[in-house]
């Protein structure tokens, strides 16, 4: 087999997902406002529905969305399209891709969560929201929870979807390579972070990402996700090759943020994400049992169908749950 034949076949099975994930986003009929905002870290990208004055008008909370890791703001199309449904344009629904991933730049330099958390911020004042509630999704719980924790005026309640509190051995690795790497690059000796991701010959190395998900996920959404998961992958071989370093999500002082978080918080979890995360050793069940005890006031817990991606296989039901929660604020 020559080496032509692998790159075009390598080029088809790249055509093809950005075909699907183009078709998918011309399928939908609900009126996405996309956008760029330049931040201290770079340019970050945004999916919106809603419109600013009606939403203000009828004093409905915005919802805005933080992605899990590798996904991007393709993680709420289903959520938005049913929450204009329900509430057209009175109410707004944001969803951001977060540095390195989606259509968001990688960051300009290594940076914390904090720090990227308050480039987001900096995009919700650029669109004109000031109140509204956080919703994050793994990962993306983390970014919600910094930003509650420290804008309390900004910040009036937070969703989190399958919250993990990371296990002590890997809490430790993320933070010792959180130091090593962000000081190295922040001192001026940038320095280049060795990627684990290896890119095959044969293409082989498009395929595993799909084979990961190819057991719970539709050919459908395991299009979208492998779409999203290769673009990460991407990025991060760009920012690693600069010594830009973003930590892992155990590096994340999880405790301090949820201490520091006194707006209603809900915590929805997908039953089969926690059987997951069991089954391959990360006790979710006890994991997130702790990360309960760190809150001031002890957030609702709503258990529902659905993986890990559960956002995508059941949109209803975790919308319902946070529309309720919304409405409890509103009227407040």
């Amino acid at each position: 087999m020559g080496r032509g034949f692998l790159i075009t076949h390598i080029e088809a099975a790249l055509l093809v997902l950005l075909h699907s994930h183009a078709s998918l986003a011309l399928a939908s009929e609900t009126p996405f406002r996309r956008g760029l905002v330049p931040t201290s870290l770079g340019l970050v990208h945004y999916q919106m529905i809603g419109d600013i004055q009606t939403a203000a008008a009828s004093r409905l909370l915005p919802i805005v969305g933080f992605h899990m890791s590798p996904r991007s703001v393709d993680e709420y199309k289903e959520v938005m399209e049913l929450s204009y449904q329900v509430d057209g344009n009175a109410r707004i629904f944001v969803a951001i891709d977060e540095f390195g991933y989606g259509q968001s730049d990688n960051p300009t330099q290594s940076c914390s969560i904090d720090q990227m958390a308050d480039c987001f911020l900096q995009v919700l004042t650029r669109l004109g929201i000031q109140r509204c509630i956080a919703a994050g999704s793994l990962m993306g719980c983390y970014i919600a929870l910094s930003l509650a924790g420290r804008y309390p005026e900004r910040i009036v309640g937070v969703v989190c979807s399958n919250l993990y509190y990371f296990q002590p051995a890997a809490r430790e690795k993320a933070v010792c390579d959180a130091r090593e790497n962000t000081s190295s690059s922040q001192d001026g000796r940038a320095i280049a972070v060795v990627d684990p991701w290896t890119l095959k010959d044969d293409g082989s190395h498009i395929g595993e990402i799909w084979d990961k998900r190819s057991s719970w996920l539709s050919p459908e959404l395991n299009t979208r996700a492998t779409l999203d998961n290769l673009i990460y992958l991407v990025k991060r071989r760009e920012r690693y090759a600069k010594g830009i370093y973003i930590p892992d999500g155990g590096a994340f002082p999880l405790p301090d943020a949820c201490w520091q978080s006194f707006c209603p918080v809900l915590c929805i979890n997908g039953a089969g994400a926690i059987e997951f995360f069991d089954k391959i050793g990360m006790d979710m069940t006890g994991q997130f049992q702790e990360a309960m005890t760190f809150f001031v006031s002890p957030p609702k817990q709503v258990v529902m169908e659905g993986s890990i991606n559960m956002l995508n296989e059941n949109p209803t039901e975790w919308l319902g749950h946070v529309v309720t929660l919304a409405k409890q604020i509103e009227g407040a």
